[in-house]
């Protein structure tokens, strides 16, 4: 079965004062946007002022909008967001009670719903919801900080969702860059986001031009 490659820079790996104009020279060339929205509560990080729905309004782009919700209580922010234009929604299945009532919440604004999973939350959580979702992130760092180190150990969970199903969105979002980004890939995922391993390269727009060769 053909699954689109989507690659999808995470904003968070900017300098907060070029992430717009980077937005703007990337637009079209990459899939999707990844912005990370996090409370300092779920985790040890603050971005909520930084990345705001209103930031996601000034982002008309072609490419689509993912806005990963690293937020104790998810829910308090799908209209906000729906009504800055983005397109993907995903929560953490760890900060919810009821996953289910989440991705309807999320379908309801008809945007698309994912789920994210912390490296130690194992795969069999999704059983009872699985076919609901849109996407699986797969967290292949500690979610909260730009930077980390890849963890080889996730690729088994990646090749476990992938086994069970064929055709399910599979993003990986923590110390991508090309190598471990073709890993990846090779392991079954299909949604590559990038931060530090786009931005913080010598050359970001060959970099991406590698990124997008990895689809080939």
């Amino acid at each position: 079965m053909f699954m689109k490659t989507w690659i999808c820079p995470s904003l968070l790996g900017t300098d907060e004062k070029n992430t717009l104009p980077w937005v703007e020279k990337l637009d079209g060339k990459v899939d999707a946007f990844h912005v990370d929205v996090m409370d300092n509560q779920f985790v040890p990080n603050y971005t909520l002022d930084r990345f705001a729905p209103p930031f996601i309004s000034q982002l008309r782009t072609v490419s689509e909008k993912h806005v990963h919700l690293m937020t104790e209580i998810p829910s308090k922010y799908y209209n906000a967001y729906f009504e800055a234009g983005a397109t993907l929604l995903v929560f953490h299945h760890e900060a919810v009670k009821n996953p289910i009532i989440e991705i309807n919440a999320v379908h309801n604004f008809g945007l698309k719903a994912g789920v994210a999973l912390k490296p130690k939350t194992p795969t069999d959580v999704l059983e009872d919801y699985i076919h609901n979702v849109d996407c699986v992130l797969v967290m292949t760092v500690e979610p909260g900080f730009g930077g980390q180190a890849f963890m080889p150990d996730m690729l088994d969970k990646i090749r476990e969702l992938r086994e069970k199903h064929a055709s399910l969105d599979i993003m990986v979002d923590g110390g991508i860059n090309l190598e471990t980004g073709k890993t990846c890939l090779e392991a079954g995922a299909n949604m590559l986001v990038a931060g530090n391993g786009i931005f913080n390269s010598k050359n970001v727009m060959h970099t991406v031009e590698q990124f997008n060769a990895l689809k080939e």
